[in-house]
């Protein structure tokens, strides 16, 4: 489904409320409620028969024969009536199944289609001889042709998956038979993106371009949370003040806007939010910001593209030397620092690599058994094959154009509680560079721009996601602001090792603790 905004810009849903998965999971779910009913007519049919046999026993003529009739006529109507709620619900609990299972046969059909016809036009390049070239240029225009009119997202999520299947083509037929036999014993390793994520880990990992190191904490005073503040001190030389009041807007541009923010603190810095809801309970909101360091592959900084890669293969964690993500780790210590408890509520935004990181939390059982994460919202990331429960509601943001968010090598599994949202702005300038459209479609800003626009949606799916959100925070009007306290907190990877990892360029002299372990689990309700 696609709708237009004032300015041009439209949008594409999918996933979420009136979706099919939607409507498959309500079948299903309304197949577990038949069942139960069928089981509640139990103690019904026994009373019953009990009282049918006590009448017949009775023998009292003329009297009894008459509600022995209807006794037993109510008795037999009333078990062939469970009977058929039990049927009805054994067929509605199979709809659902029946989804499931052909929603994968036929992405495991397209899968195996693609790679088939990639690797026969990649036959056709091998075909051509000393004129290859000249092929091979045909097939790079066609590309360019589809990017141009489809966007550059999709073309480089064809073109990563199905790169693989064209270049083993182009080195002649024997290679294409091996790929594509060695190709029909994948289907258990994972979503594509998860395997090269984690070949890609185990290479850096091999030749030390990463190495293991463990997470620092320091709370950051509010005096350093915006160096364009006329109140700014550099790092050490401001004390913690143990919390801010502040104001949230409970909106999809709220908290997107939470995680713009987190771009302004000292280098692998996160915001802790608590919301006190009108029943005196809290909500949590943590914002991460995306990749703060692209220069170096293994800094001090957890936001770098280390820290990247640990998200994207955090379902495989105990795979590597280390094994503890980082910024997960920071996410828990922040949370009990402020004082959270266990079991209260935990809402993650993040953008482009913080998006990563929140969909690999909402997905970890052991983060979620210390956790209590109950929606995330995520931007320009790359995350769609994290694996996310059912449980954890997501709102996905996205641009045709963000090849970013591309890096994950498709779409996610149909799903009711993934809502993603992919925005097609008009382009800056008709002859932007190349760079230009790339950096425009990533732009936090753009995003938050295009969640302002949602929030005035009337689609059912994102409707759905803004209802999630205020229930969550307690607030009952969409945009309505609400009171509370934040934190900030910055991470540092320390190396485990004997080689320093370089330091961010705006921390001189803050105070860092290594304490994320017993009283911090302590106070999260950990055990």
């Amino acid at each position: 489904m696609t709708v237009y905004s004032e300015d041009g810009t439209t949008f594409s849903f999918a996933g979420g409320t009136g979706s099919i998965s939607w409507t498959s999971a309500e079948i299903t779910e309304t197949g577990a409620v038949l069942n139960r009913i069928a089981q509640l007519l139990d103690p019904l049919v026994d009373r019953l028969r009990s009282e049918w046999s006590w009448l017949a026993d009775a023998g009292a003529a003329p009297y009894p024969f008459e509600c022995l009739d209807l006794m037993r006529g109510a008795w037999w109507q009333c078990t062939s009536l469970q009977c058929g709620i039990a049927s009805l619900a054994k067929k509605t609990t199979q709809v659902g199944i029946n989804y499931a299972q052909a929603e994968t046969l036929n992405a495991r059909a397209m899968t195996e289609t693609e790679r088939v016809a990639k690797t026969r036009a990649g036959l056709d390049v091998w075909a051509w001889g000393a004129l290859a070239p000249a092929k091979f240029g045909a097939d790079l225009f066609k590309v360019l042709t589809r990017a141009k009119h489809e966007g550059l997202r999709d073309t480089v999520e064809q073109v990563l998956r199905e790169s693989g299947a064209y270049l083993a083509g182009a080195q002649g037929p024997g290679i294409a038979m091996m790929f594509l036999i060695s190709a029909m014993g994948r289907k258990g390793n994972g979503p594509a993106g998860e395997r090269q994520a984690f070949l890609l880990r185990k290479l850096f990992d091999a030749t030390t371009l990463t190495l293991p190191g463990h997470l620092a904490v320091r709370e950051v005073p509010a005096q350093e949370w915006d160096p364009k503040s006329t109140e700014f001190y550099p790092a050490g030389h401001a004390n913690a003040t143990g919390g801010e009041p502040c104001t949230v807007e409970v909106s999809i541009e709220g908290m997107l806007a939470g995680s713009s923010e987190a771009y302004d603190y000292p280098p692998g810095s996160i915001g802790v939010v608590r919301l006190k809801r009108p029943d005196g309970t809290n909500a949590w909101v943590v914002h991460l910001p995306g990749t703060e360091d692209w220069s170096t592959m293994d800094s001090s900084n957890p936001f770098d593209m280390e820290g990247n890669i640990e998200g994207l293969t955090a379902a495989s964690q105990k795979e590597f030397e280390q094994q503890e993500v980082l910024v997960q780790q920071l996410i828990k210590t922040g949370l009990a620092s402020s004082g959270a408890v266990a079991g209260e509520d935990v809402v993650l935004t993040g953008h482009s690599g913080g998006g990563i990181h929140a969909a690999a939390a909402a997905a970890d059982p052991a983060f979620l058994a210390d956790v209590n994460v109950r929606m995330i919202v995520i931007a320009g990331a790359p995350a769609k094959n994290s694996g996310v429960g059912d449980e954890v509601s997501v709102l996905d943001l996205q641009n045709e154009n963000d090849i970013v968010t591309a890096l994950d090598y498709g779409p996610p599994p149909p799903s009711k509680n993934w809502v993603s949202v992919t925005s097609h702005r008009p382009a800056a300038a008709e002859d932007g560079t190349l760079a230009g459209i790339v950096a425009d479609a990533h732009s936090i800003k753009n995003y938050t721009n295009d969640a302002t626009r949602l929030d005035q949606s009337n689609n059912p799916a994102v409707a759905g996601s803004r209802e999630t959100l205020r229930n969550l925070l307690g607030v009952g009007v969409a945009g309505a602001a609400i009171g509370g306290t934040k934190w900030v907190y910055q991470g540092r990877d320390v190396n485990n090792g004997t080689k320093a990892k370089p330091e961010p360029k705006s921390t001189s002299a803050p105070v860092w603790s290594n304490k994320t372990g017993s009283e911090d689990r302590y106070r999260l309700g950990i055990r």
